[in-house]
């Protein structure tokens, strides 16, 4: 069942026909309604006995629920455990049994994941959580048999809570509860739909579940019926490790363990959580994968909650912030890094989060401060506008500064402005799921401007979906060209005279097919050559980050290697000369210290991590 934030009983029709108010078994005196399920109403009512709020389940007292309350109350009896809600007490009359738990205010976790309060390196935390809670549960003998997110409970606070016991198995019993198969479909193990005897690692299962849907944003097992989802089980083989090949291995090798469908080869649920909070900390590090000689720390039931509205980061809490700081403590020690460096690395770590917030306001101000039309300041103005929007909505942000540019063209040639609205149309569509990333090619011009145009694709590879990198090197090849040509520089890339008189040429055409003319004779296909190059380098460039040791120096030397030589290549094959070679070489040097300077931080130079296996 799930219980939601506080709400009106007024707001509930669907309740049982005997439907409790008042003070009920001369103990509980109900305040409200907190969530209707299948088969209880959960209430936030306050026990006489002690003056405490609590949430209490008011379960009809028919034979098949008694005995699930039953259970439900000898199991929460069981355990003690810091992510599990806690059973407060119970009593009955002639109509209910009622099942006091701590009071939980917040969200189940499938809400938060909607409204994607969640980093990534903290759903590994969550579900971590959850293997702790399900360890504790198991070495009492109880298996729970219905993790999923509804019953994974999040406290304003962040604190977590594993809840619903109601059709948890204890000791040794029958296979299914009550001669019926009870769970929920969508998250049932293979065992668990054809109704054999089940151990722990049916939580284990639906546990690794939660966690692939939480980070690929799908549940392949949604079915309608027990037969459809037995058809799934014996086709499906699930890999969070092909289909996010860009986490740490170190977790997803794990998590694609959980989901085999032979029960013998699962991990444990303790072996599980520590791969989830290695696989955490590495993310947290910016790392491929985290060194296994360092000491896991004891999970923590809490994680960071973005909060709802313009604030995408959280202030870290204390015990968070020790555990981070022991790590990299340690990291520090294995590495023997400088002073400065260890500054630094702090720095980056804890700027690391806000970066799209950043992108926005500094390319939303050099795009709307590249053309003049706006009053001096606006462009900063929008700019630091559009980067505090940014901290809770980076899509909605990224789409007002590239309208905020609508203008700009507008006043150059009005016939640029439907066509580029068209293509912008296009282009946020495309960004829909990766919103932070919208505004990445407005920094293509910087980089190239500043004698450092390898740092692009290396920029663009950033992106866990291959396409996404690829239209994000294309994009970012594209918009240099045009923005340099239209402010007048014209491209250092590439042979492209009639880019540095464009803006001139184009000065107040109004048709549209004439001015894509203009354009199109202006661009040639140097850009678009440049566009295929940075596309397939922003592609490559996660394998290159990858690496380690040697390997490293050698997929750098080739990558940038084979980048340097085609762009001067395309300027050959263009013109018959030489083009920018000075610029073309130091741009892939600059690419070549950033990935040094990458390669040293201790995550980097610690060994590869071993098969979790």
């Amino acid at each position: 069942m799930n219980v939601h934030p506080l709400r009106s009983t007024t707001r509930h029709r669907a309740v049982p026909p005997l439907y409790p108010e008042g003070i009920v078994a001369d103990r509980f005196r109900i305040i409200e309604t907190i969530g209707v399920g299948g088969s209880a109403t959960v209430f936030e009512a306050e026990d006489l006995q002690n003056g405490e709020l609590v949430a209490l389940k008011a379960i009809p007292a028919q034979e098949k629920l008694r005995k699930r309350a039953r259970r439900e109350m000898q199991c929460a009896g069981k355990l003690d455990h810091g992510a599990i809600v806690k059973m407060r007490g119970s009593a009955e009359d002639d109509d209910y049994i009622y099942v006091a738990f701590e009071l939980v205010r917040g969200n189940d976790l499938s809400d938060v994941l909607k409204e994607k309060r969640l980093e990534e390196s903290e759903i590994l935390r969550a579900v971590a959580a959850v293997c702790d809670a399900l360890e504790h549960a198991h070495s009492h003998s109880v298996i729970h048999r219905d993790v999923k997110p509804g019953n994974i409970l999040l406290r304003e606070d962040g604190i977590l809570k594993l809840t619903d016991f109601g059709i948890a198995q204890i000791d040794h019993p029958d296979a299914t509860v009550d001669e019926s198969l009870l769970g929920t479909l969508s998250y049932m193990s293979p065992e668990q739909v054809r109704g054999d005897m089940m151990t722990g690692s049916t939580d284990v299962w639906s546990a690794a579940l939660v966690a692939y849907e939480a980070l690929t944003r799908r549940n392949p097992y949604r079915s309608k019926n027990p037969v459809e989802l037995a058809e799934k089980h014996k086709k499906l083989r699930l890999s969070l490790q092909n289909d996010r090949p860009d986490l740490p291995s170190v977790a997803t090798k794990v998590i694609d363990r959980a989901l085999d469908p032979d029960n013998q080869r699962r991990p444990l649920p303790g072996q599980l959580r520590d791969a989830l909070l290695r696989g955490a900390i590495a993310m947290e590090r910016g790392q491929v994968d985290m060194d296994p000689s360092i000491e896991v720390p004891r999970p923590d039931p809490r994680v960071n909650l973005r909060k709802r509205w313009l604030r995408a980061v959280p202030d870290r809490n204390e015990s968070t912030a020790q555990r981070e700081a022991q790590a990299r403590s340690q990291a520090r020690r294995g590495a023997n890094r400088t002073d400065v460096e260890q500054r630094l690395g702090t720095l980056v770590e804890r700027a690391q989060p806000y970066w799209p917030s950043a992108l926005t306001g500094v390319g939303g101000t050099l795009l709307l401060g590249a053309l003049p039309f706006y009053p001096t300041g606006w462009p900063l103005a929008i700019g630091i506008l559009a980067a505090i929007v940014a901290l809770r909505l980076p899509w909605l942000a990224a789409s007002l500064v590239l309208a905020a540019g609508l203008p700009l063209l507008g006043n150059l040639a009005f016939g640029l402005v439907p066509p580029a609205a068209i293509l912008l149309g296009i282009w946020m569509i495309l960004m829909l799921r990766d919103g932070r990333r919208a505004l990445v090619p407005v920094i293509a011009p910087l980089v190239t401007l500043c004698f450092a145009w390898a740092l692009y694709p290396l920029i663009a590879g950033t992106s866990p979906r291959a396409w996404v990198r690829g239209a994000l090197g294309a994009a970012g090849a594209l918009t240099m060209t045009l923005t340099l040509g239209l402010a007048g520089y014209g491209s250092p890339l590439t042979p492209t005279l009639d880019l540095v008189t464009l803006g001139t040429r184009m000065a107040g055409s109004d048709d549209v097919i004439v001015t894509a003319g203009t354009l199109a004779a202006a661009v040639g296909f140097g850009p678009l050559l440049l566009a295929g190059l940075w596309a397939a380098l922003a592609v490559t460039a996660p394998a290159v980050l990858a690496a380690r040791g040697q390997a490293l120096l050698t997929a750098a030397g080739l990558w940038l290697g084979i980048g340097t030589v085609a762009t001067l290549t395309i300027g050959i094959v263009l013109s018959g000369t030489l083009v920018a070679p000075l610029e073309t070489v130091m741009g892939a040097g600059a690419a070549g210290i950033v990935i040094l300077i990458r390669a040293r931080r201790p995550e980097a130079a610690s060994a590869a991590a071993a098969n979790a296996d």
